[in-house]
């Protein structure tokens, strides 16, 4: 909620390098969007605790990744830890962040608890030989 309030907090916050954001219900690409920290190689988004809802994403995913890279261009590693995804919007999103040039630093993505199984094989998704992107799971359903 507090993010909706911030135009631009890059100036007070010249030397962040790791972000966290908590979710309730659902945040937007709008939302992350108003996030300026240049200096910030980490960006984690994570269902808040207590909750009686399970947190998403509500947006186009393929939005996403150039709303990261207005946070910060320098972001090496994306995380989504208990957000309720799926195998078919976590693929989506894969591809997105693989097919996007504007992250060019980002090597490591990664879902956590999003509600996915073995059934999504994150390797079976096109990248291309310039733009490496590694990503981790952990599969499970979110908690809460």
């Amino acid at each position: 909620m507090a993010l909706r309030e911030w135009q631009d907090c890059g100036s007070m916050f010249d030397n962040v390098k790791r972000i966290t954001i908590q979710v309730w219900c659902t945040i937007r690409c709008d939302v992350i969007h108003m996030i300026h920290l240049p200096s910030a190689i980490e960006f984690t988004i994570q269902a808040r605790e207590p909750r009686y809802y399970r947190a998403c994403l509500h947006d186009d995913f393929t939005s996403l990744p150039n709303a990261l890279c207005k946070v910060s261009s320098q972001l090496v590693k994306v995380t989504f830890t208990d957000l309720d995804i799926g195998n078919n919007q976590t693929e989506r999103i894969i591809q997105a962040f693989r097919s996007t040039y504007d992250l060019k630093h980002l090597r490591i993505l990664r879902f956590i608890r999003c509600g996915t199984d073995e059934r999504l094989d994150p390797s079976s998704i096109d990248s291309d030989g310039e733009h490496k992107i590694t990503v981790e799971m952990v599969h499970g359903e979110p908690f809460g």
